[in-house]
């Protein structure tokens, strides 16, 4: 019973007895006023109990405010404050990485046997979260490496700014968001390795730990960033003008939500006071089983470094195409003349079981499949991909004096995606070079990659 209820029916019973009285002998009339006078302290005792009940509710709202709501989704620990201005979220993700070589001749006898290995080529564990709800923070530690573990490096260390809708301003060991390969994450590209060419251009100002102030916003349907960076986490880092880069990215989508979608956007870097004054372009051939790189310029004498160029994608539905074109300036000091290099690549990726490619404005990247059966849910089989990319990069420049080689890539994948949690990775590559300093100056091999990743 409510405390108007209550009140209403006391009412009533004094007013029916009032009422009354007349009627009633006069020898009664103490008793009754003796009963009314009970049923109005009973009255005061409920409307007391009420007032105390309400009280007591009061308070545990007051003291649940420093509740924490804890969460599991995805496997992934979380932590909120009650009031939502404090989240502590722990996630990790580990790539274990199996290869196996076949080389030609040439191939072994320019590097030896490339090691058939297995390793770890990410483990990455640490924590995020948010401060007064305004600021955002990323702990990341990576163990993995290419070729062998390590002992553990700063992933990622940095603090943002949130606090404009649609803007994050960053500041300490971030990854710079450059290309569209690199900007796409570790746990949703499509191959094993990006493709040589995103790796060049992230090797001259951007790329993991990565000292840097910077920003990153979008809109519905653009998005652009903007960084200044020194050298990575570990390089000595000075604050008098070595390692300086400014990088920064602009993609515009047509349709990011849903439907056809057209993404088209443009990377550039520039690198001055460069260390030592030297620079140089190498990669590995798009598997880090083996760290053999097989492509080089070596290290090239030079003041400044500049790197451009567009980024094109479409999805629709189970269907996504990519690709990225980028060109390499390097000013020279002295009397050898600038040096010019170029990289592309194309891909193309189909996902079997029907579920459709996702695409993020707030990175202008693609987010990774999720499964819409996933394995041993209620029978489900998971999702199964199959992509091919042809990948190129032209390290010769002969005018300048360089003959870093001509690095032909296919591959050829098959993705599992089990959950949203396990994905498996079947990689086919034929690398071929050409045109690298004598000797063996034509050399190939082909490969076979297995990737087990677990993410939480």
């Amino acid at each position: 019973m409510t405390l108007r209820n209550i009140l209403l029916a006391g009412t009533a019973i004094g007013a029916a007895a009032f009422l009354a009285a007349p009627a009633f002998a006069a020898s009664n009339t103490q008793a009754e006023l003796d009963a009314l006078k009970a049923q109005i302290e009973a009255l005061q005792r409920k409307i007391d109990d009420v007032e105390i009940q309400h009280g007591n509710a009061i308070k545990s709202l007051e003291e649940r405010k420093s509740d924490v709501k804890v969460g599991l989704k995805n496997g992934r620990p979380s932590f909120e404050s009650a009031d939502g201005n404090f989240t502590f979220e722990i996630s990790g993700r580990a790539h274990l990485d199996w290869g196996y070589y076949d080389q030609d001749d040439n191939s072994k006898a320019r590097f030896g046997g490339l090691g058939n290995n297995i390793n770890f080529r990410r483990a990455i564990i640490g924590a995020s979260g948010t401060v007064w709800k305004d600021f955002e923070y990323d702990l990341y530690f990576n163990f993995g490496d290419s070729g062998d573990e390590k002992a553990g490096d700063i992933y990622e260390a940095a603090l943002h700014y949130v606090g404009i809708d649609g803007l994050k301003l960053s500041i300490g060991a971030i990854q710079p968001k450059l290309t569209l390969d690199d900007s796409t994450s570790s746990n949703d590209i499509t191959f094993i390795e990006r493709a040589t060419a995103a790796n060049l251009m992230t090797g001259i100002g951007a790329g993991d730990g990565r000292m840097a102030v910077g920003a990153a916003g979008n809109t519905d349907n653009f998005f652009g960033a903007a960084y200044y960076t020194m050298g990575s986490v570990g390089a000595g880092n000075t604050t008098d003008g070595d390692t300086s880069n400014v990088l920064g990215r602009v993609a515009f989508a047509t349709s990011p939500k849903e439907g056809p979608n057209f993404h088209i956007g443009l990377s550039g870097t520039y690198a001055a006071n460069l260390p030592g004054d030297a620079i140089r372009l190498r990669d590995r051939p798009e598997l880090r089983v083996d760290a053999n790189r097989m492509i080089d310029t070596g290290g090239m004498v030079a003041d400044t470094a500049l790197a451009y160029g567009p980024e094109l994608a479409f999805n629709y539905g189970p269907f996504r195409a990519q690709g990225e074109y980028y060109r390499y300036e390097v000013d020279q000091l002295g009397v050898a003349p600038d040096a010019e290099f170029e990289a592309w690549y194309l891909q193309a990726s189909w996902i079997l079981t029907g579920e459709s490619y996702k695409y993020s404005m707030s990175k202008a990247a693609y987010s990774g499949v999720s499964p819409d059966n996933p394995f041993m849910a209620g029978g489900g089989m998971g999702a199964w991909e199959i992509a091919a990319r042809y990948s190129q990069a032209d390290l010769n420049d002969l005018g300048a004096g360089i003959q870093g080689g001509e690095q032909d890539i296919i591959t050829v994948g098959l993705n599992w995606y089990a959950n949203k949690n396990v994905r498996f990775m079947l990689n086919y590559l034929n690398v071929e070079v050409e045109n690298r300093t004598a000797p063996f100056a034509d050399f190939g091999h082909d490969a076979i990659a297995l990737r087990t990743q677990f993410t939480f």
